[in-house]
């Protein structure tokens, strides 16, 4: 089991920094209109997916892991809302050139082989979209020890610090391209989500118990320099 099998079967549908708090708070900001073609990379459960298509967005949601688009398949049949969900890769998008208004993602580029991950995600916005990427980011470079670990555990490919992923920016099709400023990891403390399914079995797994337990070890130890940015970028 993966680190990402773990999240699916724990239902776990806001696990990137700031939480699904901090995601409503960027959507309100955002302010998407009523029928805007958002894609969603990396969808998770589907948790994000459905608050936007609540919000009137027309919603189409891609994750690469199975049990992930299970979950979210599930919870877009019982909230009722029209969500296209699609099992599908970030670097390798299937859907034609100029499709959506916006990419929204989460804690998802990091994960992938950023450059071609951000290739796609130009390529399938129409003229005038924008890419919204709240990136798991770094305050300061961290060492190859450092990086093998988070690699190792998380599949992490990019642990950048807010610099270098503005560098990798420079080199998209982007026409402009900002970075907020990084802010260390804080997650609430009440996350109510009344359509997580958590499979409570895996509290009887001593494999998964062990990765709960040692993510949250690599959470305290990396608490201070890990956190995140968001990322907007415009297409001409």
């Amino acid at each position: 089991m993966d680190y990402h099998t773990l999240l699916a079967r724990l239902g776990e549908g806001s696990a990137h920094p700031g939480g699904f708090q901090a995601t409503t708070a960027l959507i309100g900001q955002i302010g998407f209109p009523r029928g805007a073609k958002v894609l969603e990379a990396g969808c998770g459960t589907g948790r994000t997916a459905c608050y936007l298509a609540s919000l009137g967005c027309d919603v189409t949601a891609i994750d690469r892991n199975k049990d992930m688009i299970q979950k979210a398949t599930h919870r877009a049949k019982l909230s009722g809302l029209p969500v296209r969900i699609v099992q599908a890769d970030a670097s390798s998008l299937p859907f034609p050139d100029e499709t959506f208004d916006a990419v929204f993602t989460e804690s998802v580029t990091a994960f992938t082989q950023g450059s071609t991950a951000i290739r796609e995600y130009w390529r399938v916005l129409k003229p005038k979209g924008v890419l919204y990427d709240r990136e798991l980011a770094f305050a300061v470079k961290l060492t190859a020890a450092q990086k093998k670990k988070l690699q190792a555990f998380y599949g992490l490919q990019h642990m950048r610090t807010v610099p270098e992923w503005l560098e990798l920016l420079s080199k998209s099709r982007f026409d402009h391209y900002s970075a907020s400023p990084f802010m260390q990891i804080k997650q609430p403390a009440n996350d109510n989500d009344p359509l997580r399914v958590i499979d409570h079995e895996l509290f009887a797994k001593p494999d998964a118990v062990a990765m709960m337990m040692k993510n949250e070890r690599l959470m305290s130890s990396f608490s201070t320099v890990m956190g995140s940015i968001v990322i907007t970028a415009w297409k001409a």
